[in-house]
């Protein structure tokens, strides 16, 4: 009976994983709006390093030891398990931290990518020394490793979460919309929460067996309540972003056929129309703002039109072919 608890007790956060990853990527495909793909890639992520590293270690050792294969060969297959999980972990934490950042209309500076994949990096390189050279060469203890590990990933944790929470509240504060500000902050809030139940677990852990179980169901399961605020949000802002960008595009296309618009500048006019100024636009196409002055001219000449106001007009009143 004990048994088949443990197992059931390790299925419930599997199956609630996978209903997240499903309804996130449901999301994703509805709409056209970047930071919910970020999202759904922070879900992915994380279930993935939660079901290999820790809820697969897990069952890993179960097995072993009702097999009665030698101690060393346990933990050496646990802490491989847990090793090769790691930078998908790194990575969900990267692409929350996207998420947040694209939901601002933000973009995270190239030294701040560079920091973190390079200090991630480093850590995963010392972590696999030290993993080697007790696996293979006996070197160490098994239990000093697993408290290494143990506080680092708590370490790690606080900090990402802490650092992701604070941006939301300092970047929400100028917000008009009400809505949208309460949003964004019980989303994060939501994520702060998640993070102190799940570092309280791990340190609970050494307490009583059954302490792994809750925290890897926190671990994986707590996505399914935020993907409900995120449906309730994306309907309410985006409900009817799919079928309006679709129209737009269509007729984009009527109107770049019957001026002979090229295709950078209908690439041009694609950002006007979401209203981008030329620097926007030329840091967005990875042009110079002279060239996207350019484009915009020749836009005009094609069109016979003055300003972007009578280029969004003219697009939305051309006919479909």
């Amino acid at each position: 009976m004990a048994e088949s608890l443990r197992i059931i007790l390790l299925l419930i956060p599997l199956i609630a994983g996978a209903i997240a990853i499903f309804f996130s990527f449901q999301l994703m495909k509805r709409y056209d709006v970047s930071f919910v793909s970020s999202y759904f890639y922070y879900v992915v992520f994380l279930y993935i390093f939660g079901a290999y590293s820790l809820a697969g270690s897990g069952i890993l050792e179960h097995l072993f030891t009702r097999m009665e294969i030698e101690l060393k060969v346990i933990h050496s297959a646990r802490l491989f398990s847990i090793f090769l999980g790691i930078p998908f972990f790194v990575l969900s934490v990267f692409m929350l931290f996207r998420c947040v950042m694209e939901f601002f209309e933000k973009k995270i500076h190239l030294l701040f990518t560079i920091t973190y994949f390079s200090i991630s990096v480093l850590a995963f390189i010392l972590y696999a020394i030290f993993v080697v050279r007790l696996t293979r060469f006996e070197v160490g203890e098994y239990q000093l490793i697993i408290t290494i590990q143990r506080w680092v990933f708590l370490g790690f944790t606080v900090m990402m979460y802490m650092v992701i929470f604070i941006l939301i509240i300092l970047s929400s504060r100028k917000m008009s919309d009400h809505y949208v500000k309460r949003f964004i902050r019980v989303f994060g809030a939501w994520y702060l929460l998640y993070m102190v139940l799940s570092c309280s677990a791990i340190i609970l852990i050494p307490l009583h067996a059954v302490v792994s179980h809750i925290f890897i169901f926190i671990f994986l399961s707590w996505h399914l309540i935020p993907i409900l605020f995120l449906n309730l949000y994306l309907e309410k802002y985006h409900g009817q972003s799919s079928s309006l960008q679709e129209d737009f595009e269509t007729k984009l296309a009527s109107f770049s056929e019957e001026f002979e618009i090229s295709k950078r500048e209908r690439e041009v006019i694609q950002l006007i129309c979401k209203g981008l100024t030329n620097q926007e636009i030329g840091d967005a196409l990875f042009i110079s703002l002279q060239t996207v002055k350019d484009h915009t001219h020749r836009i005009f000449v094609k069109t016979g039109i003055k300003n972007r106001v009578q280029l969004t007009n003219l697009i939305r009143s051309s006919k479909h072919r």
